[in-house]
């Protein structure tokens, strides 16, 4: 009766036999170790628009997803009051400017009679009305809420007719008209851990997906760093720039970040299909004159194609392809034919 050893090493020939091995080789080039980061996708620019003077919205000119341009007027708000003001300060800085002139050419034909005091306080009369005309100008301008920059309209709180009143301390307390957003180009925000916040640098490549990408992922580098720990949670923020022109990257979005944090340079690399992994350790098999013999390597980095090996390999051993199949110390086995 054969033993159980026996018995393996006699299926594994057959499997050996069943299907012959390719083999391939170490090479030397470059590999990147990287870390997975639990991403969001954050617009680029994003602004809460609140009315600067208070009345009634007598025209709303956007909806919700609307796209707009820098500078376009998205409503307008119906001031009475603030047109009343401005029509005055005008006539106040009209009257000002001919009493300043007349003063001005009196005292140069008799400043004898004229004083100079007569002269200064026309000047002052004449900035105080020309401040009053240009406040209540800029008051009447904030009657039309404009796009600040281009983007989409992403939250309209407003309806033609409603009263809205005068932002003050930053709008608090108080719904925005619009939220606008920029997602033509997108943020990737990540938070890295404490461990490897010292590795990270302007310029290192990342790789973007989504779960609504599906296997789409997008390429970026990183382009900001705090540069400071968040006491609470110990990683820091990352962020880099993604180009979203078909806008399939949305805003909110949970990202996958992948993150080549080190990289070794022109270092012995093994393609993954001819690694086995034996619990936590690395292995391969070289062919020896016909038979499969094993080697227990010392692994480097690992980016998912290719794992570095510092030791266990020379350059010319012929490592065997494994791929699924199963292999044991002297098994034998046959070469596929080179192509």
């Amino acid at each position: 009766m054969l033993s159980p050893k026996a018995i393996a090493l006699f299926l594994g020939a057959i499997s050996a036999h069943a299907a012959d091995f390719t083999v391939t080789h170490l090479k030397n080039g470059d590999i990147t170790r990287s870390v997975q980061l639990l991403g969001e996708v954050r617009p680029n620019q994003q602004v809460a628009l609140y009315a600067k003077v208070g009345g009634y919205v007598r025209a709303i000119n956007v909806d919700l997803g609307d796209v707009v341009k820098a500078g376009d007027i998205l409503a307008e708000i119906e001031v009475p009051e603030i047109v009343a003001d401005e029509a005055r300060t005008r006539a106040e800085l009209k009257l000002a400017e001919s009493e300043e002139k007349r003063t001005q050419q009196a005292f140069k034909q008799a400043p004898d009679l004229v004083m100079r005091q007569t002269v200064d306080a026309a000047e002052a009369r004449l900035a105080v009305a020309k401040a009053a005309q240009e406040r209540n100008a800029t008051l009447l301008a904030f009657a039309k809420i404009k796009a600040p920059f281009a983007g989409t309209i992403s939250r309209r709180s407003v309806d033609k007719g409603a009263f809205v009143p005068a932002a003050t301390g930053g709008g608090a307390g108080q719904a925005a008209l619009f939220i606008l957003t920029d997602a033509a180009t997108v943020r990737i925000q990540a938070a890295l851990p404490e461990f490897e916040a010292g590795l990270v640098a302007i310029g290192q490549s990342i790789v973007v997906s989504t779960e609504s990408t599906g296997s789409k992922t997008f390429e970026a580098k990183v382009v900001r760093i705090a540069g400071v720990l968040d006491a609470s949670s110990k990683t820091m923020q990352i962020e880099a720039d993604v180009a979203n022109p078909s806008g399939s990257l949305k805003p909110g979005m949970f990202a996958s970040v992948k993150l080549g944090i080190d990289t070794h340079k022109a270092t012995p690399l093994l393609p993954l299909t001819a690694i086995i992994m034996e619990k936590a350790v690395a292995t391969a098999y070289v062919n020896d004159n016909g038979k499969a013999r094993r080697r227990v390597l010392k692994a480097g980095f690992n980016d998912g194609t290719n794992l570095e090996v510092l030791d266990g390999l020379k350059p010319t051993d012929d490592v065997l392809v494994v791929g699924s199949a199963t292999l044991t110390d002297g098994q034998p086995v046959t070469l596929a034919p080179t192509k």
